[in-house]
């Protein structure tokens, strides 16, 4: 990577656990006191909770990485009133003039630029704290403590987590162009630059480091426990457990295009007996992050309010980053009867009739005028259960779809829906096409949908295939970086 990439060398050191957004302390030489941080297992930990704070940050998926940025070239949300463009300079709308050149996929725009530039930048940052964990813990005794294996699993697993992002933004759809070029893998924590590996090799690379990390998860248990008295054992759905870095794997595997194996990590995680859906009688405790058993793994932050709500929570008509507006056909609101009924329309919009619709999945009017965010918006999701049935129902349709069928029952089931009828399913194309739906139903504010569209879609507006253009699915490097993978791009 470009030396900037690891601005001055930040140093991981917490000042306490209990202060998870304080996390950073500088050394102006930029060096790195390694007998200070890793001394003991405990200075491990504090680096593992600084790294998830990084993450937590508003440049990743305290914002851009799910809301922000990614939905919005997921056309999950846009400028449609035009506020944000023609915004004044240090005003609130300005932060946010991004917004309309991403919806249009105007990536030469200055403010595009700087945006995709940050992303690039802080998700390198925080690999670079990973390896600075794992660079250290690969010389240690493991049989010192037994937290030791579980935290270098922990890392192994972010690191390969952290890449594939990168590759889910910055390359080529695999299953159409397995040649394509790929990215810098890192794997020290310095300033040389990285070596650029082809997309099939960065495959390889994150696929060996998840099973380093399931290898040494072997042992993670019950990550819903908020009991425990051991801190680090605590709320284990706020780490990279080993039930998320299944579901990671078969994320992994799906977007490569291996289905069978993609099948084969979904389905470890979906007959866990920790994990489950939900009822419907309880969806309102599973649309956001905290203790449910649907969410495989998040990330702690109360950082996330203001930009939440002055996104979201104004007048449609003076300032609020606008829905799609088919927003009702996507979520079939006409067909709903008193039996089915999307509970994720109910719950995640507010309609505002002539205005449109707020979007209110994690925060909602009433709860922002409380002023008490860390009561309700504390985390954000990154890897939820529901994404492994959909993954399980592609790969088994056309071997049993009656069994692919029972897997989408199950989900709409849990959000209020009646199981589909099988005539509007009766082919591979048809049940793609409502996939596709599904997907966009589930995941509204969690920046999936971009990196789906890349491996093919349905417009529902133009009622038209698209075949992904590289243009549009994979963001351009940041200028300062294209010397150093130009060949590949």
């Amino acid at each position: 990577m470009k030396n900037r990439i690891c601005i001055g060398i930040a140093i991981l050191i917490l000042l306490s656990l209990g202060s998870c957004n304080s996390f950073l302390d500088i050394k102006p030489e930029g060096e790195l006191v390694q007998d200070e941080q890793f001394k003991d297992v405990q200075g491990y930990r504090d680096a593992m909770y600084g790294i998830y704070a990084s993450m937590a940050q508003e440049k990743l998926y305290g914002m851009m990485m799910n809301w922000g940025l990614v939905d919005v070239l997921g056309q999950q949300f846009g400028d449609e009133y035009g506020l944000f463009a023609d915004a004044s300079e240090g005003g609130t709308a300005s932060k946010y003039a991004y917004i309309k050149y991403a919806s249009v996929y105007n990536y030469k725009d200055q403010r595009m630029e700087e945006q995709i530039e940050s992303v690039w930048t802080k998700l390198y940052e925080c690999i670079s704290y990973v390896n600075n964990v794992i660079v250290n813990i690969d010389k240690e005794n493991l049989n010192k403590d037994p937290d030791l294996k579980l935290i270098k699993g922990e890392a192994y697993a972010v690191r390969a987590f952290l890449h594939f992002e990168v590759m889910r933004l910055f390359c080529d759809n695999y299953r159409m162009n397995p040649n394509a070029g790929g990215i810098p893998y890192a794997y020290t924590f310095d300033l040389s630059n990285k070596k650029v590996y082809t997309l099939a090799q960065c495959y390889d690379n994150v696929l060996a480091d998840l099973d380093e990390a399931i290898y040494n998860l072997a042992a993670d248990g019950d990550i819903y426990n908020t009991e425990i008295l051991d801190a680090y054992h605590k709320k284990r759905y706020s780490h990279c457990n080993l039930y998320a870095t299944w579901a990671i794997k078969a994320r992994v595997f799906y977007t490569k295009g291996d289905l069978d194996s993609a099948a084969y990590y979904a389905e470890k995680v979906i007959i866990s007996q920790e994990v489950g859906l939900t009822g419907r009688q309880n969806f309102d405790r599973v649309k956001r992050y905290g203790t449910h058993t649907e969410l495989l793994w998040g990330v702690f932050t109360n950082k996330m309010y203001t930009d939440y709500k002055e996104l979201f929570l104004k007048s449609v008509v003076t300032l609020n980053a606008s829905q799609r507006a088919d927003i009702k056909a996507v979520y079939e609101v006409s067909q709903f009867t008193a039996d089915s009924k999307d509970l994720r329309y109910t719950s995640f919009f507010q309609d505002k009739g002539y205005e449109g619709h707020l979007f209110v999945r994690f925060l909602n009017p009433t709860e922002a005028a409380s002023n008490k965010p860390t009561l309700y918006f504390n985390g954000t999701c990154l890897i939820r259960l529901p994404e492994m049935y959909y993954i399980l129902a592609e790969a088994t349709y056309l071997k049993n779809r009656d069994k692919a069928l029972g897997y989408l029952n199950a989900v709409r089931g849990s959000r209020g829906l009646a199981d589909i009828e099988v005539s509007l399913v009766d082919t591979q194309d048809k049940f793609l096409k409502e996939m596709t739906r599904e997907r966009m139903r589930e995941f509204y504010g969690e920046g999936q949908m971009f990196s789906f569209y890349n491996l093919g879609f349905r417009d529902f507006q133009n009622k038209v295939d698209v075949v992904p253009s590289k243009d549009i699915f994979v963001l351009p490097w940041p200028k300062s970086e294209q010397e150093y993978g130009v060949t590949n791009q």
